[in-house]
């Protein structure tokens, strides 16, 4: 084996605890993922009226869920 294969093979070692922060990481962006569709299901049946009221256009709805609104 080479020198670099050696130290590769040292330095990469996965724990239980680096696969269960994987893992949680993991199911906190599907959760994420899954609340950001369900408002934007629920603010893109608004009125253009309203959704003016509240300082959105219909285009930019999904940048101001995903990111928040500029200030």
């Amino acid at each position: 084996m080479s020198n670099f294969s050696n130290v590769c093979a040292e330095t990469y070692h996965e724990t239980s605890a680096t696969r269960a922060s994987a893992f949680w990481n993991l199911f906190s962006a599907v959760v994420r993922e899954i609340r950001i569709r369900r408002a934007l299901r629920e603010v893109s049946t608004l009125d253009d009226a309203l959704l003016q009221d509240i300082g959105l256009t219909p285009g930019g709805i999904e940048d101001a869920i995903r990111h928040g609104r500029g200030r």
